[in-house]
């Protein structure tokens, strides 16, 4: 953590998120768009919504509800190697969004809330499978972040015709190296419903010893192709400042496909 803290020139902040999964309940139809990243990008002028609501009619997919439990003065949390690595490589370029650290063994010490924590927000989440065929050296694909800022979040996703199936967290710390967004995290796994009380209601890491790390740039306008070969050049030189740390990988395009079957 603290190499990528040189490389981005800042201190990394904190985040805290709660991921719930949410799948249609109403049975998949033919297609109204094309899929995949570029090839969908080119309804050049798409907002959010509207990526969301093509979505909806056309391919179904799986949708993220995102919590943000981000709150003022918790404490830090350094998150750090021991001997196994995670691969990770998840780098994309969006029409709208997101694509090892070090090697000292990893604090146990989780983010510790403040008495005072922000107002709940939430955000709904939609990414596209990406792009089939891509070229570049790295992932691309569509996605749009819709904002909920009023109302119950999780009776707007039951109005969508959707339904929850799972529930997990992530947890890390973001940094930005000039238009690359760095997240360094844990995904961590919920207790179940009624725990005994013996055991901790604390999210748990999924595998203790393991540390995604995500590199990504947004570029507004995926038909630019000048844009885009920026946002690629960004991501390949942060991946040789890398070298020696870490090892980035392209996740397989099959692994990020979000349609429901």
């Amino acid at each position: 953590l603290s190499i990528l803290a040189g490389i981005a020139a800042m201190q990394p902040q904190p985040f805290h998120e709660r991921r719930l999964i949410y799948k249609p309940t109403r049975p998949v139809t033919r297609p109204s768009m094309q899929i995949g990243g570029s090839q969908a990008v080119q309804s050049k002028q798409m907002n959010p919504m509207q990526a969301v609501q093509g979505a909806i009619q056309g391919d179904l997919f799986y949708l993220h509800l995102v919590e943000d439990l981000a709150v003022e003065g918790r404490g830090k949390r350094d998150i750090e190697k021991n001997g196994a690595e995670e691969k990770v490589g998840e780098s994309e370029m969006m029409d709208s969004g997101d694509g090892g650290d070090e090697r000292q063994p990893p604090s146990t010490a989780l983010p510790t809330p403040s008495p005072t924590t922000k107002p709940t927000t939430w955000t709904l989440q939609f990414r596209d499978i990406p792009e089939a065929g891509n070229r570049r050296p790295v992932t691309t694909r569509l996605i749009a972040d819709v904002p909920i800022t009023a109302g119950n979040a999780q009776a707007f996703m039951s109005a969508l015709e959707y339904t929850q199936t799972s529930t997990h967290h992530l947890l890390g710390h973001r940094l930005t190296h000039n238009s690359t967004s760095i997240l360094l995290f844990q995904p961590l796994i919920p207790p179940s419903p009624s725990p005994s009380p013996s055991e901790t209601t604390t999210p748990q890491p999924l595998d203790p010893q393991t540390y995604i790390l995500q590199l990504s740039v947004r570029v507004a306008d995926g038909t630019k192709p000048a844009l885009m070969e920026r946002g690629v050049k960004e991501l390949m030189n942060l991946k040789e400042q890398l070298k020696g740390v870490v090892e980035v990988d392209v996740v397989e395009r099959g692994v990020l496909d979000t349609r429901v079957r």
